[in-house]
């Protein structure tokens, strides 16, 4: 086998760290999506691809022993020479991960269990490269499942760089903040994937908290390749159709699809219509949604709702410099702060606006961000057409218009935009390009905000049981069976744009979406609560409560019924987490609360059943709510890995190199990376050594909290009853289900694996390592092919064939 020398591997750890930073730092109004994953393909090429690193269940391996993008690169750079870095890796690894992405026995874990170890993982196609089809692909991606987004738009400029077609991060609107996203943001390296300047916003300003689109997509989609999400830039979804398996009755969606000439190449696809086969089919492709309209029958009919006559203007306007500021009469030079002001409540200010500017505004919001300011006015309709207006709605395309009677139109906009701000305060330098506001598409346009669409069902479903086969059960009897399909984001539910609420209810959606596709075969999921003997329990039941609860899940999310601490986005300060933990350790720091798949953590109906049981156990002493058992477990870890810096600075200790594209770094057993270092080949690089500490424990006498998902059915029980478990297969039905990736659970070298000698064997290298993990495979694999032979060879004796 090949090696690899210590002076190749800091030379490879020394590119990689500056792509990188490069990535990282890749980020709007400079650089857009495109740029992005150009990068990204530079990055993570091939080579990276290939690298193989130690886990606590043997060599990873990208069928049989999954381990993420992020983690492949960590253990080659380390923490190439940047103290943030050591931080950026933790935080991916405290990611919750679920089901087969789950691994037991990892520190990243903090002592907690599986949350959900029933997942079967689907392949899972999400359309729409939007913030909330992205975020949603992150969560579907840590729960094990094989997620690909579909994104059509591509950026496209002529030859002197005029915008000829939009690419699916040229938005700079900005929607309102919430504290439990900006929670989940963190969570999400917020703080080291975006700049300073674009922080401030979104970190800083609690009550007018706000983040740009085109922020919001970079930000996201950096954890999208970093999580090992298959993006898919030009690829457009045009329809899908349902296939069965005749014999199985098991339906997938065949989708048919096209690819530009870039994505055909770098995808190994024919330009043009293809097609590809999935589990689930999920649209998060905006409110004029295609994936809605080609599957509409499924989601009921179709509302579009009128609340008033009511047009918003959206404009972004430049940043003025402190100088002109004071010219233009703003003291010291400084900004107005943020303002969210509606005409019932702020009559004055109202009033001003329409003695000076002539002008009827209903409210007025006004976000400062990184780059340029953002406002949104809602005038009514016969105002506009008072100036001369049409009274028309212009978006994007209308604003790409270069009819003559249309930059007209504009400019009538722009010069009533104009008239507004200088009398509601806010900065706008007429005498600066484009008269003050950014450039064309996305200086002034206007929306039709009292038009919004809503559908009636968010996610449907009809599926056989996962045993059902036509020949021991007969012809299916049952309805049409039907894929997972469902609706996320302004696809579900078109928010009022004034009232901020589109990522508030995008996120419910998100965890609403995961939830569903998590539990589709976890039969005994509502066992427990439906007081059914899980034994008895049969896959009708579990099909039948699982869409009631989706549909109620739907319900409490267009409500917005949202539980009060996570509205608040913080644990109360008498709520059972906080009084536990105050109890334990009075100087202990509030834990971060973060939204999460279980509605019961996010619904006020829900969460109330869930408090109440939480009171009946607080009562026995000896019980550790998990919130507090893990914030406590966090603790421990850090207090062990803290160099004690005024910026955080950790010691962190990510999984161990074996090999970089089949060249097995030389010496392993003094090999494996860690950030431990101050530059490359110093102490505790590439070549040190680490050891694994224990995971943390809670207090002697602590009884854990109850795992909720403890009736679950296991594997063998699965098997003992005739329910095949194996490794998925290329050809389709629940057997190929996530090829690959439902293996890896089934299919793990035990890290305790008996020797094939009776005699004790000595301490293998790593490279004998990773070769007798192989070995095992191809055993494993030529067994089971073997028994198929010889289940063929007894059917055809026995005259079956």
């Amino acid at each position: 086998m090949a090696l690899l020398s210590q002076a190749q591997l800091e030379d490879l750890a020394e590119d990689k760290a500056k792509q990188l930073k490069d990535f990282i730092e890749c980020q709007p109004p400079l650089k857009n999506g495109e740029d992005l994953l150009q990068l990204w393909e530079k990055l993570y090429d091939e080579e990276m691809k290939a690298i193989v690193v130690k886990t606590v269940s043997g060599p990873s391996d990208d069928q049989t022993n999954l381990v993420f993008p992020y983690e492949k690169l960590q253990a080659v750079i380390g923490d190439g020479g940047n103290w943030k870095w050591p931080r950026m890796w933790q935080r991916f690894d405290e990611i919750e991960r679920r089901g087969t992405a789950f691994r037991e026995g990892e520190r990243l874990n903090f002592g907690m269990p599986n949350k959900n170890p029933n997942i079967t993982p689907q392949r899972v196609l999400v359309v729409g490269g939007g913030p909330i089809g992205l975020r949603l692909a992150i969560e579907l991606r840590m729960g094990g499942h094989l997620v690909t987004v579909f994104e059509k738009r591509r950026e496209i400029r002529d030859d002197s760089g005029n915008l000829q077609q939009l690419g699916f991060t040229n938005r700079i609107n900005r929607p309102h903040m919430w504290p439990f996203v900006r929670n989940d943001l963190l969570k999400l390296n917020g703080k080291d994937f975006m700049s300073r300047e674009a922080c401030y916003p979104v970190f800083t300003e609690p009550e007018t908290s706000s983040i740009g689109i085109d922020e919001l997509q970079s930000l996201l989609l950096k954890n999208v390749l970093m999580l090992g999400v298959d993006f898919r830039l030009g690829v457009g979804y045009e329809n899908a159709k349902i296939r069965t398996d005749p014999r199985t009755m098991r339906p997938t969606w065949e989708v048919d699809c096209t690819y530009d000439e870039h994505a055909a190449e770098y995808f190994n696809m024919q330009k043009g219509r293809n097609k590809q086969v999935f589990d689930c089919l999920i649209g998060c492709d905006g409110p004029r949604s295609n994936v809605r309209d080609t599957q509409s029958k499924y989601f009921g009919n179709i509302e579009k709702r009128k609340f008033m006559d009511c047009v918003g203007i959206v404009a972004n306007v430049r940043k003025v410099g402190r100088k002109r500021l004071k010219e233009l009469g703003f003291e010291y030079g400084q900004e107005p702060g943020d303002m969210n002001r509606t005409k019932m409540v702020f009559k004055d200010f109202f009033n001003t606006i329409a003695k000076e500017a002539d002008a009827e505004i209903e409210s007025l919001i006004y976000y400062k961000a990184s780059h340029h300011n953002y406002v949104i006015l809602v005038p009514k309709r016969a105002d506009l057409v008072k100036h001369g207006l049409s009274g028309k709605v212009y978006h994007f395309a209308k604003g790409r218009d270069k009819a003559a009677e249309e930059h007209e139109e504009k400019a009538k906009l722009k010069a009533y935009c104009s008239r507004v701000l200088k009398a509601a305060r806010i900065p706008i330098d007429e005498k600066a390009e484009n008269g003050g506001f950014v450039d064309a598409p996305n200086d002034c346009m206007a929306f039709d905000f009292a038009e919004c669409w809503n559908t009636k069902k968010s996610i449907v479903f009809n599926m056989p049981p996962p045993d059902y086969d036509v020949e021991q059960h007969g012809p299916w009897m049952g309805r049409n069976v039907v894929p997972l399909v469902g609706l996320c984001g302004d696809a579900l539910l078109e928010p009022f744009w004034p009232m901020g609420l589109g990522l508030k209810r995008g996120w419910q959606a998100i965890m609403d979406t995961c939830y569903a596709v998590d539990n589709l075969y976890n039969r005994t999921l509502f066992c427990e609560r439906a007081s059914k003997d899980p034994d008895t329990f049969t896959w009708e039941e579990h099909f039948e409560l699982l869409k009631e609860q989706v549909a109620s899940n739907f319900e409490m999310c267009s409500r917005l019924k949202v539980a009060e601490e996570l509205g608040k986005g913080e644990y109360a300060e008498k709520g059972p987490v906080i009084t536990q933990l105050k109890r334990i350790n009075k100087d202990a720091e509030k834990p971060m609360l973060l939204v999460e798949i279980d509605p019961w953590t996010r619904y006020a109906p829900l969460e109330k059943e869930r408090g109440d049981e939480w009171k009946l156990k607080m009562n026995d002493e000896r019980y550790l709510h998990p919130k507090v058992q893990k914030a406590l477990a966090m603790k421990e870890y850090y207090d062990e890995v803290s160099k004690g810096g005024k910026n955080g600075e950790i010691e962190y200790e990510g999984k161990k190199l074996i090999s970089v594209n089949g060249k097995v770094v030389g010496g392993f057993g003094k090999a494996g990376t860690t950030t431990r270092r101050d530059s490359l080949g110093q102490s505790g690089g590439a070549g040190a050594t680490t050891t694994p500490s224990a995971v943390p424990k809670p207090p002697a006498g602590a009884k854990f909290g109850v795992n909720p998902f403890a009736g679950v059915v296991s594997k063998e029980a699965l098997e003992a009853k005739g329910v095949s478990t194996a490794a998925p297969s290329p050809s389709g039905g629940l057997a190929n289900i996530a090829s690959g990736v439902a293996s890896a659970c089934a299919a793990r070298p035990s890290p305790q694996a008996p020797s094939v000698s009776s005699t004790a064997a000595p301490a293998l290298s790593c490279s004998q390592e990773a070769e007798l993990a192989y070995v095992r495979r191809m055993i494993e694999s030529l067994s089971q092919s073997l028994e198929q032979y010889r289940r063929a060879e007894t059917e055809l004796v026995g005259g079956k064939a």
